[in-house]
């Protein structure tokens, strides 16, 4: 960048990164939800079994999981500009492969590619927290959690109605988001990293390559940034079983099909957008972020719980809702606690790892939820339900030494 380029931190600049930052994250967001109703069918025409389509979305998630860390060091070493443009670049290349993709093997390469370039919203994470200061963080937080809400709003509809011109057309589209995206970026993005930051030593590359789950469990960093980063792995287990499993309950207790899958998903992603984008500053400001934390996953764990004995149809849209204002006011302000928590000279490597865990409780609960819906139909959603509650009491056993010094 110029000399002459705006200073991040200045009030028009921040805003304009922030947009820049929601429209990199949705276009990752849309390019996950986009494929819920259309890549199983897609990967059928081309001989896939049931298991093949699990493991095409295995691999997105576990190149994820390996890279998450890797960006986020990079970012902290030469810059969040060049790490997010090369994202947005690379995920329009990889669903162009996808949209001419002949055989499973290239569904395969163009998800694993998808993984490892979407692999950059600790970055993302990483540029709020560059140009937002404490008393902002939650809100500035609450941008990534509506990209999340629209991204679900916009990709299951997005995918099913594209779907009806050509069964390529939904990845074609979503190659268009990013090259805009791409575009807006390299015109409208600064580079935020402080520039009095110390970078990390290049033979500090290593440790960045070692999985987050690795690096928890042999207790690499301090108790507090470990367990953390455990909370986020046992809240995104959790939340990830919701995900996988509400297609296959509604279809077994309602007979209902992808279609109103995708309704459902939008639904709460119309909740998330609306909780996090008009309500979420003006909550952290009359409860403040720990408490509001707690009062979300409490109304997570109650909803999701509630699902193993949703008697009717219509009660289940009204849990969702339910599920979807707890997420929306408790995953923001968490995210800007554990920013908080991080060193500026380590926030991307950091926030890097964090969502590897997110990723690999999603990969887990899944797997987790799949085994547990063959055994019960309402069993994934009780079980995940107190996984929950088993997060929040982690959270209230150690809340002092999380949360001192950062409220």
């Amino acid at each position: 960048m110029s000399s002459g380029a705006p200073d991040p931190q200045s009030g028009g600049a921040s805003r304009t990164t922030l947009v820049v930052v929601f429209a990199t994250i949705l276009i990752d967001f849309i390019g996950f939800s986009v494929l819920i109703p259309v890549l199983p069918l897609f990967a059928e025409r081309l001989g896939a079994s049931p298991i093949q389509v699990g493991l095409i979305l295995s691999l997105y998630a576990l190149a994820q999981l390996l890279f998450l860390p890797m960006w986020g060091w990079v970012s902290d070493r030469i810059g969040r500009r060049p790490v997010l443009l090369f994202s947005l670049a690379g995920t329009t290349g990889s669903f162009i492969l996808l949209s001419v993709a002949p055989t499973l093997e290239w569904v395969y390469a163009a998800r694993v590619a998808a993984g490892f370039f979407a692999a950059s919203i600790g970055t993302a994470q990483a540029v709020v927290t560059d140009v937002t200061d404490a008393s902002e963080r939650a809100s500035g937080m609450g941008v990534i959690g509506a990209a999340f809400g629209a991204g679900m709003i916009v990709g299951p509809i997005l995918g099913g109605t594209l779907a009806t011109v050509s069964p390529h057309a939904p990845f074609i589209g979503v190659a268009g988001l990013a090259g805009a995206s791409f575009i807006l970026a390299w015109f409208a993005l600064p580079e935020t990293r402080p520039a009095d930051a110390d970078p990390p030593r290049w033979n500090e590359l290593g440790r960045a390559l070692v999985p987050a789950p690795l690096l928890v469990f042999f207790q690499v960093h301090d108790r507090r940034i470990a367990t953390y980063l455990g909370l986020f792995f046992i809240f995104f287990t959790s939340i990830a079983v919701l995900e996988a499993m509400a297609t296959l309950f509604m279809a077994r207790r309602f007979g209902k099909d992808e279609v109103d899958a995708a309704f459902f998903f939008a639904w709460i992603g119309l909740f998330l957008v609306l909780t996090q984008g008009v309500f979420l500053r003006r909550l952290v400001d009359m409860a403040g972020e720990a408490r509001l934390l707690m009062i979300g996953i409490a109304l997570m764990s109650i909803g999701i719980a509630a699902i193993s004995v949703v008697p009717n149809y219509p009660t289940f849209f009204v849990l969702g809702a339910v599920i979807a204002i707890g997420q929306g006011i408790s995953f923001p302000p968490f995210a800007s606690l554990f920013s908080k928590a991080c060193r500026t000279e380590q926030a991307g490597e950091l926030l890097g790892q964090s969502n590897a865990m997110a990723t690999f409780g999603r990969v887990v609960g899944s797997v987790a939820g799949g085994w547990a819906l063959e055994e019960h139909v309402g069993l994934p959603f009780l079980a995940s339900g107190l996984l929950m509650a088993v997060g929040l009491a982690v959270f209230l056993l150690f809340r002092r030494s999380l949360v001192d010094g950062l409220e």
